[in-house]
């Protein structure tokens, strides 16, 4: 006799992963502003034009350091939350995505509408609007994207790749 476990369809979790994305960041706005908001900086002072040095090897060190620091809080916050026992994490992450493989391409498929909605629709409006000169332009554009839409992804391919495939009963919230 075998027992067979229940699953939620691939829309319904991809769903649900990206619904818990959401919950977080909105949750932890304050952490995800501050240290996006820092990101934002160096990329407006560099792509802008301002402040070249911002643009140089210290500039993307800078954001890049930044981004880990997140990510680092982001997965030991999510890992607690989740109650997650490191111990043959490998061998759940591997079974994890061999169950719900179709969750992963379900999730791909939002994440390519988020990049219409959050890249293609701006840069298509952006060729229609007179006045605004291309590196403002971009220099606006990844200030704002590095305080909404990087870390919001970030959070989400964190919960999709590394928190739900580890925790056992990944159904809880933070």
């Amino acid at each position: 006799m075998s027992t067979t476990t229940t699953r939620p369809p691939a829309w319904a979790e991809a769903t649900s992963i990206l619904g818990e994305a959401w919950r977080f960041f909105v949750r932890h706005l304050p952490v995800v502003l501050a240290l996006g908001v820092l990101a934002s900086a160096q990329r407006f002072l560099s792509v802008g034009g301002l402040a070249p040095w911002a643009g140089g090897a210290a500039g993307e060190i800078f954001t890049g350091a930044v981004r880990v620091v997140f990510v680092v809080w982001v997965v030991r916050r999510l890992a607690r939350t989740h109650g997650i026992d490191w111990s043959r994490a490998g061998e759940r992450w591997s079974a994890w995505f061999t169950r719900h493989g179709s969750a992963v391409l379900a999730s791909l498929v939002y994440l390519a509408a988020l990049l219409l909605v959050a890249k293609v629709v701006p840069d298509a409006l952006a060729g229609r609007v007179g006045g605004v000169d291309r590196p403002t332009y971009l220099a606006a554009e990844l200030a704002i994207k590095n305080v909404t839409v990087i870390p919001f992804t970030m959070i989400w391919m964190t919960l999709l790749t590394v928190v739900r495939p580890v925790a056992e009963g990944g159904d809880r919230e933070d």
